[in-house]
């Protein structure tokens, strides 16, 4: 005879399996529906941005307090109110402390404190910097690791500086605490000011990004993008010529390209 207590204990059991295996199935189409999502080019584009204004702050700050050539500095960026630079030239290192926040002329807003440790004269061929962040934030992103900038040659006739600039899982956290994960390999031409001119950049390299709930993205300069002297000082870092390809799993592969007669933020 047919237990019919049995048989409510069987479905009822069976209706609990299906029923995990519903769920399971629900939150492994949602995480997978979040992993397929792609980091936004604005994002890209603004990470990038501010590590060029970083750079920037760093090679003026150099050429003002190392070199015996020295020479002019490429932007006035560490002139924040309250700043302290403490020099160590016995072990090659530099501390600027930025305090609890000061905005500088050129608009960026830096707080915390940073330290580059050098080797060698700036304008030598081969000469290391080595940057780290404490507490340090330029606009409300925080960055957190370290940075190698290496000079490969500056040409006095031409006046142009050439060096590389490497990250391994840094990490940028923007205002709504997203995490962003950089690796980056790039390379720069430095074509110093001249009478007419102000200075002009060109950049060369390839990096990814990777953050929380969002596929990796990949992305490279297919054509060198141009940043100009003029635009940095006015609170432009947006480049006005060249284009990057970006790449994910989520999206397929797209060119973001940048073109302007003048300077646009």
């Amino acid at each position: 005879m047919i237990n019919p207590r049995k048989n409510l204990i069987n479905a009822f059991a069976i209706a609990l399996l299906f029923s995990a295996a519903s769920c399971v199935t629900s939150d492994l189409e949602e995480d997978m529906t979040a992993v397929d999502k792609g980091i936004s080019s604005d994002e890209i584009s603004g990470i990038m941005g501010l590590m060029e204004e970083v750079d920037l702050m760093i090679m003026s700050m150099m050429q003002q307090d190392l070199s015996q050539q020295r020479l002019l500095p490429l932007l006035d960026e560490m002139t924040c109110p309250g700043t302290v630079i403490t020099r160590d030239d016995k072990n090659g290192q530099i501390s600027v402390n930025f305090g609890s926040g000061c905005i500088s002329a050129g608009g960026l807003e830096k707080q915390g404190s940073l330290t580059v440790k050098y080797t060698d004269n700036f304008l030598s061929k081969g000469s290391l910097l080595e940057i780290s962040f404490e507490d340090f934030s330029v606009n409300g992103r925080k960055l957190q690791g370290t940075k190698t900038l290496e000079n490969l040659g500056y040409d006095a006739v031409e006046r142009k500086l050439k060096f590389s600039s490497s990250m391994e899982d840094f990490k940028i956290i923007n205002a709504d605490t997203q995490v962003f994960t950089v690796n980056q390999n790039y390379f720069r031409e430095l074509e110093l000011s001249s009478e007419t001119n102000g200075f002009r950049i060109y950049l060369k390299g390839s990096g990814s990004l990777a953050a929380e709930n969002y596929s990796t993205t990949t992305f490279e300069i297919v054509q060198p993008l141009k940043y100009m002297q003029e635009c940095i000082e006015s609170g432009s870092f947006n480049p006005i010529e060249g284009s990057l390809q970006i790449s994910s799993k989520a999206d397929k592969s797209t060119i973001l390209s940048f073109e302007s007669s003048g300077c646009s933020s």
